[in-house]
């Protein structure tokens, strides 16, 4: 396996498991229970504006993440460009794998980087947030399967190429977030 193999791989991992973490957290302060639970914080003087500022940072960093993951541009540590590369060393069998894997998320793949290149990484003149938001609606958990999916598949190429890594348990860092809330209310 080249340099570039690993370095793609391990560009991948940081941007997956930053989605995933900050996806976790997005859920927890925006599309959970959690508004009305803690409906008191978020409104809190005290604590709003922490709150809110979250709430959009995490869902940035998210779509930023999964932008870089589904990125065409040649030069980023992609999915696009992993396959190619693997398809380059021998490993068709595994760019088949990923494709096929990932298949049934295209159209949300092709949402989340319509909504990254106009909404968050350039400032769309001829859109408003709002027009590019609904006609390019998603459901948070279309955002978490997508996530789940691109990680299964990133562990499948793994574990065929007899790597591995660590990953933080799933959960970990929404149940942070309810800690937070939870020591907030106190």
């Amino acid at each position: 396996m080249n340099n570039q193999t690993i370095k793609i791989l391990n560009d991948l991992k940081l941007s997956i498991d930053e989605a995933a973490r900050h996806c976790e957290i997005w859920w927890e302060l925006g599309f959970s229970q959690n508004r009305k639970e803690f409906r008191k914080e978020f409104d809190s003087t005290e604590y709003n504006y922490f709150l809110h500022a979250s709430y959009e940072a995490h869902s940035l960093t998210m779509f930023l993440s999964l932008g870089r993951i589904f990125d065409a541009d040649s030069r980023s540590s992609s999915i696009r460009n992993l396959k190619s590369n693997l398809r380059t060393n021998g490993h068709r069998e595994l760019t088949d794998i990923v494709t096929e894997s990932l298949k049934p998320y295209s159209k949300t793949v092709q949402k989340i980087l319509d909504i990254r290149s106009a909404r968050i990484a350039h400032s769309d003149m001829n859109h408003t947030d709002e027009s590019v938001l609904k006609s390019n609606s998603l459901s948070p958990d279309e955002v978490k399967e997508l996530i789940y999916g691109v990680r299964e598949a990133y562990y499948i190429v793994l574990r065929k190429l007899n790597l591995n890594t660590k990953q933080h348990p799933d959960g970990s860092f929404g149940e942070s977030t309810l800690n937070l809330l939870r020591k907030l209310k106190t």
